[in-house]
Protein backbone atom coordinates (compact mmCIF):
# COMPACT_ATOMS: atom_id res chain seq x y z
CA UNK A 1 0.00 0.00 0.00
CA UNK A 2 2.96 2.52 0.62
CA UNK A 3 4.48 1.91 -2.88
CA UNK A 4 1.20 1.82 -4.03
CA UNK A 5 0.30 5.35 -2.35
CA UNK A 6 3.89 6.68 -3.18
CA UNK A 7 3.33 6.07 -7.52
CA UNK A 8 0.01 7.89 -6.81
CA UNK A 9 1.71 10.97 -5.83
CA UNK A 10 4.17 11.10 -8.35
CA UNK A 11 1.74 10.19 -10.64
CA UNK A 12 -0.24 13.32 -9.66
CA UNK A 13 2.66 15.50 -9.32
CA UNK A 14 3.56 14.78 -12.92
CA UNK A 15 0.10 15.61 -13.77
CA UNK A 16 0.03 18.68 -11.79
CA UNK A 17 3.45 19.43 -13.65
CA UNK A 18 1.76 19.18 -17.00
CA UNK A 19 -1.48 21.41 -16.22
CA UNK A 20 0.95 23.95 -15.03
CA UNK A 21 3.29 23.84 -18.32
CA UNK A 22 0.03 23.87 -20.14
CA UNK A 23 -1.72 26.54 -18.60
CA UNK A 24 2.16 28.42 -19.05
CA UNK A 25 2.06 27.33 -22.99
CA UNK A 26 -1.97 28.44 -23.60
CA UNK A 27 -1.08 32.17 -21.54
CA UNK A 28 1.97 32.54 -23.21
CA UNK A 29 -0.12 31.90 -26.73
CA UNK A 30 -3.07 34.26 -25.54
CA UNK A 31 -0.55 37.16 -25.00
CA UNK A 32 1.20 36.42 -27.73
CA UNK A 33 -1.99 36.40 -30.24
CA UNK A 34 -3.54 39.38 -28.08
CA UNK A 35 -0.40 41.89 -28.79
CA UNK A 36 -0.49 40.77 -32.65
CA UNK A 37 -4.11 41.37 -33.02
CA UNK A 38 -3.65 45.12 -31.25
CA UNK A 39 -0.94 45.63 -34.02
CA UNK A 40 -3.73 45.99 -36.67
CA UNK A 41 -6.75 46.58 -34.90
CA UNK A 42 -8.05 49.81 -34.45
CA UNK A 43 -10.37 51.59 -31.68
CA UNK A 44 -12.90 54.18 -32.50
CA UNK A 45 -13.71 56.40 -29.90
CA UNK A 46 -17.39 57.90 -29.94
CA UNK A 47 -17.13 61.42 -28.44
CA UNK A 48 -19.94 63.92 -28.67
CA UNK A 49 -20.15 67.08 -27.36
CA UNK A 50 -16.89 68.87 -26.34
CA UNK A 51 -17.34 71.64 -23.85
CA UNK A 52 -19.45 73.04 -21.39
CA UNK A 53 -22.99 70.81 -21.68
CA UNK A 54 -24.70 74.04 -19.82
CA UNK A 55 -27.82 72.62 -19.14
CA UNK A 56 -27.88 69.48 -21.50
CA UNK A 57 -27.08 66.01 -20.75
CA UNK A 58 -23.76 65.87 -18.90
CA UNK A 59 -22.65 62.26 -20.11
CA UNK A 60 -22.94 63.32 -23.56
CA UNK A 61 -20.25 66.48 -23.09
CA UNK A 62 -16.45 66.02 -22.49
CA UNK A 63 -14.83 69.58 -21.37
CA UNK A 64 -12.31 71.17 -23.75
CA UNK A 65 -9.38 70.54 -20.94
CA UNK A 66 -10.08 66.50 -20.98
CA UNK A 67 -10.23 66.45 -24.34
CA UNK A 68 -6.90 67.92 -24.96
CA UNK A 69 -5.53 65.81 -22.78
CA UNK A 70 -6.88 62.82 -24.64
CA UNK A 71 -5.54 64.17 -27.98
CA UNK A 72 -2.05 65.00 -26.24
CA UNK A 73 -1.67 61.32 -25.01
CA UNK A 74 -2.72 59.87 -28.28
CA UNK A 75 -0.37 62.04 -29.52
CA UNK A 76 3.26 61.81 -27.30
CA UNK A 77 2.25 58.17 -27.97
CA UNK A 78 2.78 57.95 -31.42
CA UNK A 79 -0.90 56.85 -32.37
CA UNK A 80 -2.37 57.88 -35.83
CA UNK A 81 -5.54 59.64 -35.65
CA UNK A 82 -7.75 59.32 -38.17
CA UNK A 83 -11.43 59.10 -39.94
CA UNK A 84 -13.43 56.35 -40.52
CA UNK A 85 -13.02 56.84 -44.04
CA UNK A 86 -9.34 56.66 -43.77
CA UNK A 87 -9.35 53.90 -41.64
CA UNK A 88 -11.13 51.54 -44.24
CA UNK A 89 -8.41 53.13 -47.17
CA UNK A 90 -5.68 51.83 -44.47
CA UNK A 91 -6.90 48.43 -44.55
CA UNK A 92 -8.17 48.13 -48.56
CA UNK A 93 -4.99 49.34 -49.20
CA UNK A 94 -2.59 46.93 -47.22
CA UNK A 95 -1.31 49.88 -45.20
CA UNK A 96 -0.25 49.52 -41.30
CA UNK A 97 -2.62 50.45 -38.58
CA UNK A 98 -0.12 49.77 -35.65
CA UNK A 99 -0.87 52.87 -33.39
CA UNK A 100 -3.85 53.98 -35.71
CA UNK A 101 -7.43 55.45 -33.70
CA UNK A 102 -10.46 56.85 -35.48
CA UNK A 103 -11.95 59.80 -33.69
CA UNK A 104 -16.07 59.89 -34.37
CA UNK A 105 -18.48 62.85 -33.28
CA UNK A 106 -22.29 62.51 -32.84
CA UNK A 107 -24.82 64.59 -33.60
CA UNK A 108 -23.51 67.55 -35.25
CA UNK A 109 -22.89 70.03 -32.02
CA UNK A 110 -21.31 73.17 -32.64
CA UNK A 111 -18.77 72.96 -29.97
CA UNK A 112 -17.67 70.23 -32.70
CA UNK A 113 -16.52 73.35 -34.99
CA UNK A 114 -14.95 75.94 -32.52
CA UNK A 115 -13.58 73.93 -29.91
CA UNK A 116 -12.94 70.32 -31.76
CA UNK A 117 -11.55 71.37 -35.18
CA UNK A 118 -8.84 73.83 -34.07
CA UNK A 119 -7.62 71.02 -31.12
CA UNK A 120 -7.81 68.39 -34.49
CA UNK A 121 -5.54 70.18 -36.54
CA UNK A 122 -3.54 71.11 -33.52
CA UNK A 123 -2.61 67.32 -33.10
CA UNK A 124 -2.46 66.70 -36.63
CA UNK A 125 -5.60 64.21 -36.48
CA UNK A 126 -8.84 63.73 -38.53
CA UNK A 127 -12.06 62.59 -37.88
CA UNK A 128 -15.60 61.76 -38.18
CA UNK A 129 -18.33 63.82 -37.84
CA UNK A 130 -21.73 62.57 -37.65
CA UNK A 131 -24.27 65.20 -38.48
CA UNK A 132 -28.42 64.90 -37.72
CA UNK A 133 -29.34 66.19 -40.95
CA UNK A 134 -32.13 68.27 -39.73
CA UNK A 135 -30.59 69.76 -36.82
CA UNK A 136 -28.15 71.90 -39.03
CA UNK A 137 -28.12 75.68 -38.38
CA UNK A 138 -30.15 75.20 -35.16
CA UNK A 139 -29.48 76.34 -31.53
CA UNK A 140 -26.15 75.37 -30.54
CA UNK A 141 -25.47 72.92 -33.77
CA UNK A 142 -23.39 73.45 -36.19
CA UNK A 143 -24.32 75.95 -39.81
CA UNK A 144 -24.20 74.47 -43.29
CA UNK A 145 -20.93 76.93 -43.69
CA UNK A 146 -19.12 75.21 -40.48
CA UNK A 147 -19.99 71.93 -41.70
CA UNK A 148 -18.53 72.99 -45.60
CA UNK A 149 -15.18 74.03 -43.11
CA UNK A 150 -14.88 70.93 -41.70
CA UNK A 151 -14.76 68.83 -45.52
CA UNK A 152 -12.25 71.76 -46.48
CA UNK A 153 -9.79 70.88 -43.31
CA UNK A 154 -10.23 67.35 -44.41
CA UNK A 155 -12.43 65.83 -41.80
CA UNK A 156 -15.15 63.23 -43.21
CA UNK A 157 -18.69 63.66 -42.63
CA UNK A 158 -21.14 61.32 -42.02
CA UNK A 159 -24.79 60.71 -41.52
CA UNK A 160 -27.15 60.45 -38.24
CA UNK A 161 -30.12 60.12 -40.13
CA UNK A 162 -32.54 63.34 -40.54
CA UNK A 163 -33.90 63.33 -37.16
CA UNK A 164 -31.97 61.00 -34.77
CA UNK A 165 -34.93 58.38 -34.69
CA UNK A 166 -34.01 54.86 -33.12
CA UNK A 167 -33.86 53.22 -36.28
CA UNK A 168 -35.45 49.83 -34.58
CA UNK A 169 -38.43 52.10 -33.23
CA UNK A 170 -39.76 53.69 -35.99
CA UNK A 171 -41.85 51.86 -38.89
CA UNK A 172 -40.11 50.31 -41.87
CA UNK A 173 -41.86 52.73 -44.67
CA UNK A 174 -40.03 55.84 -42.77
CA UNK A 175 -36.45 54.09 -42.68
CA UNK A 176 -35.25 55.26 -46.35
CA UNK A 177 -36.47 58.70 -45.15
CA UNK A 178 -34.04 58.73 -42.18
CA UNK A 179 -31.24 56.95 -43.62
CA UNK A 180 -31.32 57.28 -47.60
CA UNK A 181 -32.79 60.68 -47.27
CA UNK A 182 -30.18 62.47 -45.18
CA UNK A 183 -27.08 61.39 -47.54
CA UNK A 184 -29.04 62.57 -50.52
CA UNK A 185 -29.40 65.92 -48.62
CA UNK A 186 -25.86 66.11 -47.77
CA UNK A 187 -24.93 65.18 -51.29
CA UNK A 188 -27.15 67.70 -52.57
CA UNK A 189 -25.77 70.33 -49.84
CA UNK A 190 -22.25 70.40 -49.96
CA UNK A 191 -21.79 70.21 -53.70
CA UNK A 192 -21.73 66.59 -54.60
CA UNK A 193 -19.72 65.13 -51.21
CA UNK A 194 -20.59 61.66 -51.00
CA UNK A 195 -21.58 60.35 -47.62
CA UNK A 196 -20.65 56.36 -47.20
CA UNK A 197 -20.26 56.46 -43.07
CA UNK A 198 -23.54 56.82 -40.87
CA UNK A 199 -23.76 56.03 -36.84
CA UNK A 200 -26.73 54.49 -35.79
CA UNK A 201 -28.56 56.52 -33.46
CA UNK A 202 -28.46 55.22 -29.60
CA UNK A 203 -26.28 52.63 -31.75
CA UNK A 204 -29.43 50.29 -32.42
CA UNK A 205 -30.00 48.46 -35.74
CA UNK A 206 -31.36 45.07 -36.66
CA UNK A 207 -30.54 42.64 -39.66
CA UNK A 208 -33.50 44.89 -41.62
CA UNK A 209 -31.42 47.78 -41.07
CA UNK A 210 -28.37 46.38 -42.11
CA UNK A 211 -29.94 44.85 -45.24
CA UNK A 212 -31.70 48.27 -46.15
CA UNK A 213 -28.09 50.64 -45.23
CA UNK A 214 -26.39 48.52 -47.40
CA UNK A 215 -28.60 49.12 -50.08
CA UNK A 216 -28.84 52.44 -49.66
CA UNK A 217 -25.03 52.92 -50.60
CA UNK A 218 -23.38 53.18 -47.47
CA UNK A 219 -20.29 51.27 -46.91
CA UNK A 220 -19.22 51.99 -43.00
CA UNK A 221 -21.39 52.16 -39.73
CA UNK A 222 -20.60 52.75 -36.53
CA UNK A 223 -22.89 50.73 -33.59
CA UNK A 224 -23.23 51.21 -29.52
CA UNK A 225 -21.59 47.78 -29.54
CA UNK A 226 -17.62 48.03 -28.04
CA UNK A 227 -14.80 46.61 -29.04
CA UNK A 228 -11.67 47.09 -31.80
CA UNK A 229 -11.81 47.30 -36.12
CA UNK A 230 -9.71 44.66 -37.50
CA UNK A 231 -9.01 44.19 -41.65
CA UNK A 232 -11.44 40.73 -40.87
CA UNK A 233 -14.05 43.30 -39.15
CA UNK A 234 -13.66 45.54 -42.27
CA UNK A 235 -14.19 42.31 -44.90
CA UNK A 236 -17.04 40.84 -43.11
CA UNK A 237 -19.00 43.18 -40.64
CA UNK A 238 -18.46 47.11 -42.26
CA UNK A 239 -21.52 47.93 -41.45
CA UNK A 240 -21.31 46.83 -37.66
CA UNK A 241 -18.23 48.55 -36.23
CA UNK A 242 -17.50 48.81 -32.85
CA UNK A 243 -17.11 51.89 -30.82
CA UNK A 244 -15.93 52.62 -27.42
CA UNK A 245 -17.92 55.60 -25.19
CA UNK A 246 -15.64 58.64 -24.35
CA UNK A 247 -16.73 60.71 -21.71
CA UNK A 248 -15.19 63.45 -19.70
CA UNK A 249 -13.41 61.00 -17.54
CA UNK A 250 -10.01 61.54 -16.32
CA UNK A 251 -6.74 59.87 -18.47
CA UNK A 252 -6.20 56.96 -16.10
CA UNK A 253 -9.86 55.91 -17.56
CA UNK A 254 -9.54 56.85 -20.53
CA UNK A 255 -6.30 54.32 -20.90
CA UNK A 256 -8.44 52.05 -19.38
CA UNK A 257 -11.31 52.47 -21.73
CA UNK A 258 -8.47 51.81 -24.31
CA UNK A 259 -7.30 48.51 -22.88
CA UNK A 260 -11.15 47.79 -22.59
CA UNK A 261 -11.62 48.27 -26.51
CA UNK A 262 -8.59 46.43 -27.20
CA UNK A 263 -9.67 43.18 -25.33
CA UNK A 264 -13.21 43.10 -26.19
CA UNK A 265 -12.21 43.70 -30.22
CA UNK A 266 -9.87 40.59 -29.50
CA UNK A 267 -12.32 38.33 -27.91
CA UNK A 268 -15.13 39.16 -30.38
CA UNK A 269 -12.89 37.91 -33.27
CA UNK A 270 -11.75 34.73 -31.53
CA UNK A 271 -15.53 33.79 -31.06
CA UNK A 272 -16.65 34.87 -27.96
CA UNK A 273 -19.34 37.41 -27.96
CA UNK A 274 -20.89 38.22 -24.86
CA UNK A 275 -24.16 40.20 -25.45
CA UNK A 276 -23.06 42.99 -21.84
CA UNK A 277 -19.69 43.82 -23.91
CA UNK A 278 -21.53 47.43 -24.60
CA UNK A 279 -19.40 50.93 -24.74
CA UNK A 280 -19.33 52.61 -21.51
Amino acid sequence: MSDLWKKYKKYMAAVGISIIVLLALTAFYVRYDYQQYCEEAVPILEYHGIGSADGWMEELFVSKETFETHLQYLHDNGYKMVSVKKMAEMFANGESTEKTIVMTFDDGYLDNYTNVLPLLKKYNATATFFVVHSKIGHYRYMTHDQIQSLIDNGMEIGSHTINHQILTDIDPQYLSWEVATSRYFLKKDYNGYVVRSLSYPNGMYNSKILAAVKEYGYYWAVTGNAGTVSKKTMEQKPLELGRIYIDDSNINTFKERLRYSYWVGYLKERGINIHFFKSL
